[in-house]
């Protein structure tokens, strides 16, 4: 009875042994292209468009004084590096970045060894993460992206090991991290639905209330922060919003899609017909002109040796015109929006998603397949991948309120999702290849 159990020990050290090997391998690898990358053949890249201007926005939460068009994560961010930083500001908030993608890799490796069983794939799938050229250079990017990626990867980890090992504080953690993940960017508001779907979930399925009901805690605290936000928004700017970009996206496309002739608005459709011939974008800014407000203010304050990019030179040049009410450009849009060139516009929309995607769109719909045969073959239910499915679906239908050129952007997001779900299906080929059951980790 010693002697096995021995054996067993032994047999789990050697194992633990050889997955820390392969995790300092894998760390290796990736902080061997990386230098490669950046240093040789991407020297000095930075990148940053119009919308970094308006991530340098004044804000004060704790004296409710918040930003219309941008959540306060990244601009807190920035201001603290700012500060501590003075003329190295670009270069140490860059290093940042660097350094907390570059530990991200523990994580995902973390989750893709609890997710994949087939050691090979899990080393693959980690060296995808920490060397896809798609993920790493947002790490120069002066936008949330590179902390959207670390902190999509950081909510999986809380899932795998609640999933792993129930506790009521990752249970809370689970419920609250969407609020941080929201006031990071708010495409994380499909965050706030899966979470409360997925504790409802377990509680039906598992009963695990104690533990749930921790959760539940969090998130309420994590709705309420939201609410609270949209409050603040109120407050100071008389809009109930998360982010008013939702409606200027809605703007463009009433614009582009020619449904602003239904807005019943003569004066603001004379104002769209006279100037969407510089842009239908030009006509927003010029419609919405209290952003462009903001937008001057702001760039005060962005960095002066980096010369501006052609979407920041646009916002410069849009004239400064007076600003139509909220209350009155809202009726516009909705009565734009409510008819049926609006309709097959959208509807023309969701077509050239679901073609720009096509890949992404087949491997959600067979990872769907797959799961159905194994809750209704194998009674078992694969939490991380119908999270990953639901996210990465919510994601995609959510660029349908994301700006015009946005598409490939809004996804980021959802990469390291993606990512598991592609090894997880590469596995299940396998397993089908070598004629064995098929077995879900998670």
């Amino acid at each position: 009875m010693y002697a096995d159990s021995d054996k067993y020990e032994e047999k789990l050290m050697k194992k633990h042994y050889t997955s820390e090997k392969n995790l300092v391998g894998i760390l290796f690898f990736c902080l061997a292209y990386r230098i490669f990358y950046f240093e040789f053949l991407h020297p000095n890249m930075i990148l940053y468009n119009s919308d970094s201007v308006d991530y340098f926005a004044s804000i004060d939460v704790f004296k409710g004084i918040v930003d219309l068009y941008r959540t306060p994560v990244y601009p807190y961010i920035l201001r603290a590096f700012e500060y501590l930083s003075k003329g190295n500001f670009i270069r140490n908030l860059f290093l940042f970045q660097q350094i907390i993608s570059f530990f991200s890799i523990v994580l995902f490796y973390f989750i893709a060894k609890k997710t994949v069983k087939n050691k090979y794939l899990i080393i693959l799938t980690t060296i995808f993460y920490g060397c896809w050229r798609q993920l790493i250079s947002q790490n120069v990017n002066i936008n949330p992206e590179c902390l959207c990626i670390v902190g999509s990867t950081f909510f999986l980890f809380l899932v795998v090991k609640y999933i792993e090992t129930p506790t009521k504080q990752i249970a809370f953690l689970i419920g609250f991290f969407p609020f941080i993940l929201i006031m990071l960017k708010p495409i994380y508001l499909i965050s706030l639905c899966l979470v409360f779907l997925f504790f409802i979930a377990r509680i039906v399925f598992l009963r695990e209330k104690k533990m749930i009901y921790w959760g539940l805690l969090g998130w309420v605290i994590a709705f309420a922060g939201v609410l609270g936000y949209c409050e603040m928004n109120k407050s100071h700017h008389g809009e109930f919003v998360l982010s008013k970009i939702v409606f200027e996206n809605s703007i463009a496309k009433v614009i582009i899609s020619g449904a602003y002739k239904q807005g019943g608005d003569q004066e603001l459709i004379a104002v769209i017909d006279s100037t969407k011939g510089k842009g239908f974008y030009f006509s927003t800014y010029y419609l919405n002109n209290e952003h462009m407000d903001d937008y001057s203010f702001n760039l005060k304050k962005f960095p002066s040796y980096l010369p501006p990019t052609d979407d920041m030179l646009f916002c410069k040049n849009t004239p400064n015109v007076v600003n139509y009410s909220y209350a009155r450009m809202s009726l516009f849009v909705k009565k734009s929006q409510h008819s049926m060139v609006y309709f097959k516009y959208i509807i023309q929309r969701m077509f050239n998603i679901l073609w720009a995607f096509q890949r992404i769109f087949i491997l959600l719909f067979l990872e769907l397949i797959i799961l159905g045969y194994v809750f209704i073959k194998q009674n078992k239910i694969a939490w991380m991948e119908w999270l990953c499915v639901l996210f990465v679906v919510g994601q995609c239908f959510s660029i349908l309120i994301g700006g015009i050129y946005d598409i490939g952007r809004m996804l980021i997001p959802s990469y390291p999702f993606i990512l598991l779900l592609a090894a997880s299906f590469l596995e299940i080929l396998v397993f089908s290849l070598r004629k064995k059951k098929l077995v879900i980790s998670i």
